[in-house]
């Protein structure tokens, strides 16, 4: 079971999402709205990955919040904005790997973003560089198909994708043959590599 920090101060919001992710039963969700509860749960508890609002109603806003949470050890970090900032996303930038999730979002957005951090906690992790040859390629990639690489390169089969996006199984195997098809590549294996060496993005 992954072990998700939700830092979210608007009661609703933050219910909707534990509700979301916790559907399947297979994350647990700790809900806090400040510096002081994430600390102690980011501490006595084993997290997976942290999902923070910016724009909290605290004297730390949710990037210096999740500044300090980093300094004890590094999980995959997803942002939450109401809206579209330069300067807050290259502030949040500078707490890699990251993501972000312009609100209002739907769960397949939500569940698509925390793959997505995820896919750039590995490649950081891992000091895999860039492929420029890779980032051409995803241009000949549908949104969908992007979404359905984003979700495959997590780790997460086909089913498991289908109920991520919304969509069925059969629809989900047939991006994957057309993503091995348009990329020149046979094996899930190397469709997660090729995820991992590129900029792949997700944008709501």
């Amino acid at each position: 079971m992954k072990n998700i920090l939700l830092i979210e101060d608007e009661f609703i919001v933050a219910m909707d999402i534990k509700k979301s992710l916790e559907r399947n039963k297979a994350s647990c969700v700790f809900t806090v709205s400040d510096y002081e509860s994430a600390s102690e749960v980011y501490n006595t508890q084993t997290i997976d990955v942290v999902i923070c609002d910016v724009n909290l109603n605290t004297s730390m806003d949710g990037i210096e919040i999740i500044e300090e949470l980093l300094k004890a050890y590094a999980v995959p970090v997803v942002y939450l904005t109401a809206y579209e900032n330069s300067e807050i996303m290259n502030r949040a930038k500078q707490t890699l790997p990251y993501a972000y999730l312009l609100k209002p979002f739907n769960e397949s957005q939500l569940q698509v973003t925390l793959d997505l951090a995820v896919l750039n906690f590995k490649r950081q992790e891992k000091n895999i560089p860039v492929s420029i040859e890779n980032d051409k390629k995803l241009t000949e990639l549908t949104c969908r198909e992007k979404e359905v690489l984003i979700v495959l390169a997590s780790g997460k089969t086909s089913k498991e994708i289908a109920s991520s996006l919304n969509i069925s199984q059969h629809t989900v195997d047939k991006h994957k043959k057309n993503i091995k098809k348009k990329l020149g590549l046979n094996t899930i294996g190397e469709l997660v590599k090729f995820a991992l060496s590129t900029n792949l993005e997700y944008s709501n």
